[in-house]
């Protein structure tokens, strides 16, 4: 089970998605030189892939089976890039004692407000809020401080994610009102929900956020393929401090 929920904010920041794309941000502190990296020994927590069905009524309802399994997925497509791009040396939550997971989930669910939080920043009207984004130095506080001396821990990467799935019938208006489109000029469908992924890798000792991004895929993509589960890992993790050299340093 992920070790923590992707809150109502984060849900709520989503609505402006639709237009949106990919929004990558560094903590206004971190060094972006062509050699530099936020930190080596970098923990996984438990990717947080909530997948829902919408129906034609516009009801929602999370499908477990299939939340549990696009997190999995994001786990292995993380571990999959960490080794093979050697951008950090990923160390799995099954390291830590029953106390550090605990810990681990409480930060979590605080990662998930202040993502919810830096996305909606982004994403504002609000001069205000954009100023508050540009100046990026968000923070969930030292309280991982001790679990990081524990396990020889740099930082740790939050990843969460949400799709909505329409059902046959949703898929059904959405043709009609297409086809009614066609002939009015304006579409009276339901609309299509995009594919929503993020991540962030967050300094351990500090708390800090040093690295944040999102990336948005269309309708048609999905969150129960594993295919673009793995796309969007990949998209989201090139841009990573360094992930250039690193790939070219394979070569």
């Amino acid at each position: 089970m992920p070790c923590f929920r992707v809150c109502g904010v984060l849900a709520g920041a989503l609505l402006l998605a639709a237009c949106a794309t990919q929004k990558t941000a560094y903590n206004k502190n971190l060094s972006r030189q062509a050699d530099s990296q936020p930190r080596h020994r970098v923990l996984l927590a438990q990717p947080d892939l909530r997948v829902h069905e919408i129906s034609a009524g516009e009801l929602v309802e999370e499908m477990p089976d299939w939340s549990q399994k696009a997190s999995a997925e994001a786990a292995k497509s993380v571990e999959m890039l960490a080794a093979s791009s050697r951008l950090f040396e990923l160390v799995q939550p099954s390291k830590l004692s029953d106390a550090e997971r605990s810990t681990l989930e409480q930060y979590g669910a605080l990662y998930a407000l202040v993502s919810g939080s830096v996305y909606a920043s982004q994403h504002s009207t609000y001069s205000a809020w954009k100023q508050r984004a540009a100046d990026f130095d968000y923070t969930l506080g030292p309280g991982m401080n001790g679990v990081a001396k524990t396990a020889n821990l740099d930082a740790v990467i939050f990843v969460v994610g949400t799709d909505y799935i329409s059902t046959t019938s949703r898929k059904a208006a959405m043709a009609l009102g297409m086809a009614l489109g066609l002939l009015s000029g304006r579409y009276a469908g339901p609309e299509s929900k995009p594919a929503f992924l993020s991540a962030g890798v967050v300094d351990m000792h500090t708390g800090d956020l040093l690295w944040y991004s999102t990336e948005l895929r269309g309708g048609s993509d999905d969150l129960r393929d594993p295919a673009v589960v793995k796309s969007l890992v990949d998209d989201l993790l090139k841009t990573y401090p360094n992930a250039v050299n690193s790939a070219n340093a394979k070569r």
